[in-house]
Parts: C-alpha cells; structure tokens; sequence
C-alpha cells in the first residue's frame, strides 16, 4: 500500500527518544519503498530544525526523510491545493493552506493515503484517506 506521510509523523519521531508507533510505521516503509512526503513538509521540518537548540536537530531530521521518497510541489499542485482550501473556506471547514498543498501533493501522485497525527485537519478533504499508524497496526 502506498502511503503519503504527514509533518506530524515526522514530528512525533523527533520529539519522542523512545521508539514509537510513528518511527515504527516509518521503518516499515523501507522494505517495499511505498512511503511519499511533500516538499512543504520537508520546509515544515526545516522551521523547526532552524530553531532547534539540538545540535542533532538536522541529522536527526534529514535520517527520517530519508525513508520515504519527498515529492516536490509545481504550479499543478499549487492550484489543486489553492482549490482543496478555498473550497474548505466556502464550507467554513478552514485548514491550513501547508496541509491543503501536502493533500494535493498526495492527490497528484495518486496516493489518497495519508498518515498523519492531525486526522482532523485531514478528514475534512474528501479525495483521500486518514490514517494514524495506530490504525495500520503500529
């Protein structure tokens, strides 16, 4: 199964020194390489390596991406994820617009799985399903 990773995976790895569900979903990836991440998820973890005080901060980071293939974003990602926020902000059902862009990445590579902490945000677009990894059995 191909699956889309979100930020907060990447996120709760690097805040957690034990091994946990997330960092055990991210190894799992590696055997059969069927783990994607966005571009702006890479720029999402960059903010937070940058104003890390861990001198580790980027290796740690950059070891993590490394499991899973990043997908760069272009101008065809762009409008779809301009057209998933503005039809979340007709709605009301506003998220934002990083996850909106991170979901059409998603979209465009045909991989309509994402895993994330933030199943809120994500639930709300219509074109793709949530998972925890707890949900995958991790």
């Amino acid at each position: 199964m191909r699956l889309f990773v979100d930020t907060s995976i990447f996120v709760d790895c690097l805040r957690r020194e034990v091994v946990n569900s997330s960092r055990l979903f991210l190894e799992s990836l590696i055997a059969d390489n069927t783990g994607f991440t966005s571009a702006i998820a890479v720029a999402e973890l960059s903010v937070g390596v940058h104003l890390s005080k861990r001198k580790d901060a980027l290796d740690k980071t950059l070891e993590l991406i490394s499991l899973v293939e990043v997908i760069d974003i272009n101008k065809d990602v762009a409008v779809e994820g301009g057209k998933i926020y503005s039809g979340l902000v007709k709605k009301g059902e506003t998220i934002e617009l990083n996850d909106c862009l991170i979901s059409a990445t998603s979209i465009s590579q045909g991989v309509n799985k994402i895993v994330t902490r933030n199943v809120n945000h994500f639930e709300r677009i219509k074109e793709i399903e949530v998972f925890t990894p707890e949900d995958l059995g991790y």
